[in-house]
This record gives C-alpha cells, structure tokens and sequence, in this order.
C-alpha cells in the first residue's frame, strides 16, 4: 500500500506551475531530508494546520501521488511534495487529475521513471550504445557542418516544441531558434506538431488580433461563452471548473454588478460547438441547467458555414457593433467580409437554409446562438461574449478561413478589449514562444515532405514524438528507417575509430541517400528508437523555466532537483553544439561562418532568459509574450500569480496586461483590426479526404482524455494511468457497435488507405452515428497512421480531424481489460 509523508515546518517551499496543460494552475513544492517528517500538529507540519483532523476535498493534504522521494547528483535523498496553491488565482487549490499526481512524474532510479534517459546514446547497426557528451556533440557537429558546407542550411532539418510548460519555456525556446534559425540558417523547419514552421492562427494575425485576448477572470464576466472544437472539461479542467462554471452557477452575479453594474446581470449561458457530447457539455448542463446551454453538434468540417450563418443572422438584426467596427476596424474589410463571408447580397433565408443542410445545425439553434453573443440586453446594454476555439477548428477542414471565421465573428460584434469578452484560443500546452524570425516565406517547408524525399540529410527532433503524432505517422517511421539504416550501418563498421574518420563514414551515407536523425527527450520515445543520437534533456522542475499561461500570466517554474545522470537542459545542449561549430569553423578560418554560431556562452537558465527578454521593447508593442523588465528575482517575488504579459515598463516600473486590446489597437500597420473574408460557398473536402469518406465507413475524430497527456510520455511510465489505458480508445455509437459484433472492450481494427491501428472499443452516446472518436497520441496505438497528408495550402496546417476509415472486431483479450473502465465519461454529477 502506498503513503504519503507530511513536509515538515521547516521544509525548503518553492514556487511553481503544472507542467502540463495550458491553464499552468499554482503549485507549491515542499522539499525536506527524507526520514525527517513533520507531524500532524498545526505547528509540526509546514501547512501549520491540525491534519489529526479530517481534511475536506479542497482542503491541504498530501496523498501519494503527491509524494516522491528523490535522490540528488550528491547521493542526498529528500521526500517532496507538490501541492495544489490556494492562492493561486488560476486554479484557487484545485488540482486537474494530471496536476493532482506531478509529483509521481519525477526521476527515481528505482520508481516508474526510472526508463528516463540518464546518458546519451549511440546507435550502431540495431542497438544503442552509451557514448559521452564529448564525442556525441563532436560527431553530430561535424556531420552537421559538413551538410551546411555539401548541400547548404536546408539540408537540416529540424521538429522542435515551441511550448512553454513541461521541458520548454522561453529559455529552451530562445536557444532553439537561436541555433538553427541565427546558426544554421535552416527552413526546412517544424514545430512539433505539424509538419512546417507556421502558425495554427494565421489568420488570426492577420486580423491584427493576439491568440490570447483574455484573462481568465472574463469567463466569470461573460453573458454567454461560445467553445468552437474544445472539450474545456478534459484539456482545460480548471479554467473550466474555477471560472467558466462559477459564471454558469450564477457564483459570479455578484461579481458583474460590483464589476458593470448591471441591473440585469444573471448567470451566463454556454454554447458549445462540438460533434460529440462530451463531458463538458454535460456538467455545463447539469451546473447551469439544460436551458443555459446550446449544444450544436455539426458535421465535419462545416465551422465555416456554421459561423458565418450565425454572423449573417447578426448582422440581419442589426445586434452588430458598428461603432466597434467604425472606430477599430478597417471599413474597407468589413464590406468584404459582408459580401464574401456573411453573403449579404443573398436572401437570409437561402443562406440560413444551406446552413442547415450542410452543417445539420437546425435553424432555431443558429437563431438562437446569435441571439445570446449579441441581441442587445435591457436599456440597449450590449451583451458581453466570450469566443473560445481550439484544435477542433484549428484543426478543421480550412485552418485559415476556419481561424478567420471567429475572429470576424468577434469584430463583428465588438467582443474584444474589453471586460467579459474576447476571442481566443483554449490552448493545450503553456506558451513561452520568443524566437528570432523563421528564415522562410509563407507558406512554410513542408518538413515530412522533405524526411521522406531525403531532402532533410539531418533531422533533428526535440521534445516531440512525429513517429506517432504526425500525419501519415506510418510513411514517416518508414522513412526513419530506411534512410537511417545507412547511416546506422556506417557508425557500426567504424566503431572504435575517431570521431573525424566516423563523421565521414556517415558523410558517405547520407550521400547515399541516408539521413542522421538526432532525437532530445527525457524518454526512449518511439521517434527516439529510430535515433542515431539521443541526447537525454532536463525536464520541468530540473531546470528554471519560465512560461505564460491561457490568460498569458508568467510564472517562473522554479528548479528544485537535479536532473537525471548526464542530462542537461536543451539551452544547454544547443550551446554545447553551436560552441562546437563555431570552434571547426575558426579551425577552417571562416570567420563569416563561425560568428553566426557565436554567443552561446549562457552559463545560467536566466542568462538565456535576459538574453531572448532584449527583443521585447515594453512600450506598448510587444506581442502577447513580452516580458520587458521582467527578472527571475522579480518572478520569485510574485509566486504563483506572477504577472501578465505583454508588459510594459512606465517610468521603470513593470506593468502587466489582463487582457489584449483593451485600448483599441490592434497589431496592423493602421491599428484597426481587420475582417478577414471566409468564404462560402461550400467548396467540399479536398480530393484526397472526399475519396476515403466515400470509400470508409466511419468519421475518425480525434483529440485529448483528461488524465492522459500528449503521448503519454510520462503516463505510460505510471501505473495508475497505464493500467487505466493499455491501449487507446475509440467511441463509437452503440448501434454501430452492435451491427458490427462490437462490445465494450472488444479489440477493434481501424484502417483506410493510410495505415491501420488497433484500439479498444467503447460504445457510447457521445458520438453520432456515422461517427467516431479515437484518443489521439497513444504510443500503443496512433490515430496519426490513418490521416492523410492533405494540408490547407494557405497555413501547410493538416486537417488531422478529417480522417475517415473502416473499423472491425479483431477479438476480445480479458487480461488487457482487467483494470479499464468502460462506464459513461460524458455524465457529471
């Protein structure tokens, strides 16, 4: 049976946000000897409450997934213990199921993170060798130094995070860019992701409007928050359950009348915009009531149509902003988006009619929708809404004009600047994006494209895993090892010769077509398995890393551990290789060469962090990630609050931003915001998506699960969370399920002409008819080897929601299922 250990009085307290989803609730870090607990006596333990006494839920209390103990590089062991912070105003000490166990995550030689990568490694032939940071970092360098020279920057390839959280943060992203955008010069470039170096919210710039315009305190606000492709329950937890459901319960009433004085304020209403009824939808229901709620399940694909029949309904009535649009918009655009986007030249009730037939969205609820973003309240007050999108539209059939399409909805009706509105994305991960500038046009290299030609002679992947997340996953693990073989075989025939006599053994093979892949990770991923380099990195919590959350608030992510064996955080492992490469080419006598690889002599995490904060200016133009004056000391100071960005420094003092244009300006050369035409009409699915739906049975929808993260990087390492899910889920419709044999836990095949996957089968109500719903970044079984590799010409963003295949029983294995529930997710209460 496992226990837990009390922090005594004295114990070391740092400040801290999860690593993990983008909400980056508060945490406080207990950290003591280990055998020397505190007791239960309010003045014994380091909470200075009686824990003799039984401790509500949102009490303080350590449970064991709160505790580990740990050993330092010096031997010394200590028990630490990661709680949830009362006084953070993000998440008020609640913890998410993924938050509530950060403390199971960290490295123990003799726990479930034991498998954490401690030493680099060397692959020859089929196996891995360990090799010393010395030598890894003088073979890599020369092979990269000699693509540079051969076949020229683009000829490395890289697919790095761009996040904050977890092992990213402006340092590690800072040192990124620094190294292959000011060094090597590179295009052939991709955030980790998707296969190219672009933005998911385009469109979104291009409007001159940020991808986080609130704060989190709006949602309290709000008369009605729209959810566009997001299940806030699941990926957001406690964005949804501290804020947005205080305003559904009516909590937040007294809150709007101290805040507006609203004669009429009440409690808000939800509209969510999503296929499946998911739990999000259902606990919205249940604490606001049925009637607060619109759920609208549309078609796939149809978020163009579905928006813009909803803005024409507005602009019909005349709920629109026009002195919003007057004052902060450029008009020109508005007469284009009117024509193009809203087709006003048509009469609404075609227009609303072709919505319902291609969205399959009844009338009333697109009526109903406009009415409650922005049908005027008593005495003519405009109402207040709060637009929120996420990975189902980013994701969607056109990411630009899907992207676009909210945005305009936005301007049209003034919901942005100001209390209680805005227009952002949900976000998954934290953010800590500070870079210099892609050296490429839009729209960007396509980098799969390039792995599979053999265009990319090195590849370089840090903290992500394509091998399961990219689409069309299974021609990528392909391309791995067919070009890495070579180059696997050459680092075997030299083994025991020096490092310059190796580096042209592997020179020659990436002249037959082999590619060099280096992989940096805190795990043996399945994308690290095909490595030729694997360089184990710090995570959060072994280095000082700092990132802004959803509300764009900055909080320093304190270290309090070492990190594993030889790992090191990523700044320093860029550092290490560009000290290297700068070092062959003063040898060469090019100077020209050797300067672009020079000032990567940071010895501390905020020396990085100083370094990247000189691009932010602080006077009102930075972009949502400025931190202009902002220190480490100052961010210590400030705890779990820590402040929100874009700052601004005014007469020396730092001032932060609780929310995005709220003075009406907006990031164009004219100020003024603008529309940007989506237009219908329905032009259909590309070529490649419309032949598998009419050849494949069933609609793969995809997304996230509450408790487990991304690609399970570190959950599949714990057991609670690996017995929980051996292998992914699909949910299909029970009628479906039953036509095909198919009962809960079955195993079930899903293959179309991309690849197949086997999955456990979990038939609910969640899902159409028709339609189904696959947990996405298993590493047991990735919806990614079913998606095509169609992507919206305009961003090179996938459609990664637009997968259709045929699913079939394979056979029932009861061992697999002993410890797996199948019971309904989408019911709350």
């Amino acid at each position: 049976m496992s226990s837990s250990r009390i922090p005594p009085r004295d114990a070391e307290v740092y400040a801290t946000a999860c690593q993990f989803c983008i909400v980056g609730c508060g945490y406080k870090v207990y950290k003591w000897p280990a055998g020397r607990d505190g007791g239960t006596a309010p003045g014994d333990n380091a909470f200075g409450v009686d824990l003799a006494e039984q401790q509500p839920a949102d009490g303080v209390w350590v449970s064991p997934s709160m505790h580990n103990v740990i050993t330092e590089r010096d031997g010394n062991r200590y028990s630490v213990a990661i709680v949830a912070d009362k006084e953070c105003v993000v998440n008020a000490g609640l913890a998410s199921v993924r938050g509530g166990s950060l403390a199971s995550t960290l490295y123990t030689a003799d726990g479930p993170t034991r498998s954490r990568l401690t030493t680099p490694l060397i692959r020859e032939g089929d196996t891995h060798q360990v090799i010393g940071w010395t030598e890894a970092v003088a073979l890599g360098a020369r092979v990269i130094k000699a693509c540079i020279d051969r076949w020229g920057p683009d000829s490395v390839g890289m697919k790095f995070f761009d996040h904050g959280g977890g092992g990213g943060g402006f340092e590690n992203n800072w040192a990124i860019g620094r190294f292959f955008f000011d060094g090597v010069g590179t295009r052939t470039a991709a955030i980790h992701n998707r296969p190219a170096y672009n933005s998911e919210v385009h469109a979104a710039g291009d409007a001159g409007v940020a991808p986080l315009t609130n704060g989190y305190l709006d949602a309290e606000l709000a008369d009605t928050i729209l959810i566009v492709g997001a299940n806030p329950y699941e990926a957001q937890t406690n964005y949804f359950l501290n804020h947005m459901m205080r305003n559904l319960s009516g909590e937040s009433v007294p809150l709007k009348r101290s805040s507006f004085g609203d004669a009429d304020a009440e409690a808000g209403r939800m509209i969510i915009v999503d296929p499946r009824r998911t739990i999000s939808v259902a606990s919205a229901e249940i604490v606001g009531g049925a009637e607060q709620v619109l759920h609208l399940r549309l078609e796939p694909g149809t978020d163009i149509w579905l928006l813009n029949a909803i803005g024409r309904v507005i602009a019909e009535r005349r709920w629109h902003d026009s002195t919003f649009i007057g004052a902060h918009c450029e008009v020109q655009t508005f007469e284009a988006y009117q024509r193009n986007s809203l087709m006003v030249d048509r009469p609404i009730a075609d227009v609303l009619a072709e919505a319902v037939r291609i969205t399959g969205v009844a009338e009333a609820d697109i009526v109903k929708a406009a009415e409650w973003i922005a049908k005027p309240r008593k005495a003519g007050r405009r109402a207040r809404a709060l637009l929120h999108y996420e990975k189902g539209l980013i994701w969607g059939l056109k990411n630009y004009e899907n992207i676009a399409a909210i945005v305009d909805l936005a301007l049209l009706t003034g919901n942005v600047g100001r209390p209680g509105t805005g227009v952002s994305r949900l976000g998954g991960h934290q953010e800590a994006y500070v870079r210099p500038p892609y050296p490429g046009s839009r729209p960007a290299l396509n980098v799969d494209e390039a792995v599979r030609r053999g265009d990319a002679k090195v590849f370089w992947i840090g903290g992500c895993n394509p091998v399961l997340t990219t689409l069309r996953a299974e021609a990528m693990e392909g391309a791995l090892k067919e070009r890495g073989k070579p180059v696997a075989d050459a680092l075997a025939a030299t083994r025991g010769l020096d490092v310059d006599q190796r580096a042209e053994a592997v020179v020659e093979a990436l002249k037959n077509g082999g590619t060099l892949v280096l992989v940096q990770d805190i795990y043996m991923t399945a994308s690290a398995n095909h490595a030729h380099l694997v360089l184990p990195a710090a995570q959060w919590g072994e280095m000082n890393l700092t990132s802004i959350n959803g509300e764009r608030r900055l909080r320093l992510h304190q270290r309090f551990m070492d990190p594993p064996g030889e790992a090191m955080a990523d700044w320093r492992i860029l550092a290490t290789f560009a000290r290297e490469l700068r070092q062959l080419y003063l040898t060469e006598g090019d100077t020209a060469l050797a300067n672009r690889f020079r000032d990567f002599d940071w010895e501390t995490d905020e020396a990085v962090f100083i370094d990247a904060r000189h691009t932010f200016k602080g006077d009102g133009s930075d972009p949502m990630e400025g931190y202009a004056g902002v220190d480490y000391a100052m961010l210590r100071d400030l705890g779990t609050n820590g402040l929100q960005t874009p700052t601004r420094v005014i007469d020396g003092q730092v001032v932060g931003s609780v929310r995005m244009h709220e003075h009406g300006r907006f990031s164009t050369p004219s100020g003024k915001a603008r529309f940007i035409p989506a237009s219908p009409p329905w032009e259909g699915y590309a070529a490649k998506v419309a032949k598998q739906r009419e050849r494949y049975r069933f609609w793969i929808n995809n997304g996230r699960s509450n408790h487990l993260w991304q690609t399970m990087y570190h959950h599949r390492h714990l057991p609670f969370y690996n017995e929980r899910s051996p292998l992914p889920y699909v949910e299909m419709h029970p009628e479906d399920a039953s036509e095909l044999g198919i009962t809960a836990g079955d195993l079930i095949e899903l293959a179309n002409d991309m690849g197949n996957v086997q999955a456990l089968a979990y038939p609910t109500d969640a899902v159409k008819r028709g339609h189904a719903f696959m947990v996405f970044g298993q590493p047991r079984g990735a919806a990614g080897d079913l998606i095509s590799d169609h992507v919206d010409p305009a961003t090179t963003i996938p459609y990664y929601k637009g997968v259709w295949a045929d699913i079939r029983r394979v056979g029932r294995i009861p061992e697999l299922i002993k410890t797996v529930s199948f019971l309904p997710q989408n019911v709350a209460g």
